[in-house]
């Protein structure tokens, strides 16, 4: 008898769930770091652009982080090879991104670290920390 049967993990589902909600949150990063730079243009005329915000990693990653986790969803209730296969590319594509999105974090923090010399809010910070420390 011939197994052609297709064996799928039931943490598919989870994993989908989590990546789905990983493209949200990403998504929603986003337009947080897009707030905060024309925030950060209008109050102190500051012309950093994020590395990460240039690119738009934000907006595309989440898109595909997204659709792997549809297909993930998808697979534990349909199961066939071709949605196993789009699945398993989906999944692989997605680690490279998250791998491209740490390397470009990363890349960020070091250019960050090397062109400003002083932070844009370091009086901030500073002054909370000796009001607490005076009471």
């Amino acid at each position: 008898m011939p197994r052609n049967r297709l064996w799928i993990r039931e943490e598919t589902r989870m994993l989908g769930a989590m990546q789905i909600m990983t493209g949200i949150l990403l998504h929603c990063l986003g337009l947080l770091w897009t707030y905060l730079l024309f925030t950060q243009i209008v109050a102190f005329g500051a012309t950093y652009v994020p590395l990460a915000l240039l690119t738009g990693y934000p907006f595309w990653s989440s898109l595909l982080f997204i659709f792997s986790g549809i297909f993930a969803v998808l697979l534990e209730k349909r199961r066939s090879p071709f949605l196993a296969s789009y699945a398993l590319v989906a999944n692989i594509v997605s680690a490279c991104i998250s791998v491209i999105g740490l390397l470009l974090l990363s890349h960020e923090f070091i250019i960050y670290n090397i062109n400003v010399e002083k932070p844009i809010w370091p009086h901030v910070m500073v002054n909370s920390f000796r009001n607490i420390c005076l009471y």
